[in-house]
């Protein structure tokens, strides 16, 4: 008998020997698949089962995570970078973090997301960044083709809730590259970690304040605008005279870099709200019909 070229003897079952794919037994878990066996024991459960965070412990510190990025030890960064900004600095070096906290960019990644979160829940008609914005339009003069007053603020803050992210990170990526106050031989990849540690005070700051926005009253917030500048450079300029220490141990030569840092960095904030406005703006604009 020949098959596909190749001779077998009569007696001989052409597939003896090893079966091809197409006729070898289901394995046991696609056979648990197809009918309905209970799943197995846990005792017959792989090695390692049971060894992550949502099975071996309650699981909220997982979804923290999943929501907003934020889990036990992304917090215990956060009261670092802010009671001994040292330490991050120092972990920033190390390329595991120390395996003791979360990298400072993934956290403003989520500082920014919860910011952005609470921005959504607060803004509305009643609420006193509505009614300042509402204001800045009507000093302007800023008229929107199709939309009255009230309309084009309401969308102007839901813009601006896009906006706002992406222009945060595009300007201070891009300043983070050349600021070098870091200490002589720094190379960049640990600049811009350092850069973005130095961050996470003045954006947890934010989120404070966010909170506030849904009991402010407007001349409460129209105060604020003078405060705020003030309090924002004195926060980069204290983390960054506490964070240079290990590498400046004299404060002269600190003093003068965290004042250079803080001003860059302030600056970089400055920018970002003046640019994310103009772009919601112009988006405003651009969709008028």
């Amino acid at each position: 008998m020949r098959v596909d070229g190749r001779a077998f003897s009569g007696s001989a079952a052409p597939f003896s020997g090893a079966q091809p794919a197409l006729h070898r037994p289901c394995p046991p878990y696609y056979r648990s698949r197809m009918d309905d066996t209970p799943p197995s024991s846990p005792a017959a459960k792989p090695a390692g089962y049971g060894d992550d965070d949502m099975t071996r412990a309650s699981g909220w510190d997982a979804l923290l995570d999943d929501l907003f990025g934020l889990n036990v030890r992304a917090l215990a960064t956060l009261w670092v970078s802010c009671t001994q900004p040292s330490k991050l600095f120092t972990a920033a070096r190390d390329q595991n973090w120390l395996d003791r906290y979360t990298p400072s960019i993934r956290l403003v990644f989520s500082l920014i997301a919860v910011v952005v979160f609470l921005k959504f829940l607060w803004t509305n008609d009643a609420s006193a960044l509505f009614a300042t914005s509402r204001q800045m339009f009507e000093d302007l003069a800023l008229e929107f083709p199709g939309r009255d007053l009230d309309g084009a603020t309401r969308e102007y803050l839901a813009i601006l809730l896009v906006t706002y992210p992406f222009t945060y990170f595009g300007i201070h990526a891009l300043v983070s590259v050349f600021v070098n106050i870091w200490g002589k031989g720094t190379p960049l990849p640990v600049r811009i970690r350092l850069y973005f540690v130095t961050l996470i005070p003045v954006l947890l700051t934010g989120v404070v304040s966010t909170l506030l926005y849904a009991v402010m009253t407007v001349e409460q917030l129209n105060a604020s605008i003078l405060i705020v500048p003030l309090m924002v450079l004195g926060i980069y300029g204290a983390v960054l005279m506490s964070g240079l220490k290990p590498v400046y141990p004299s404060a002269r030569r600190r003093m003068w870099r965290s004042g250079l840092g803080a001003g860059v960095m302030f600056g970089g904030d400055m920018a970002v709200s003046l640019l994310s406005s103009l772009w919601a703006v112009t988006w405003l604009y651009a969709s008028a019909g």
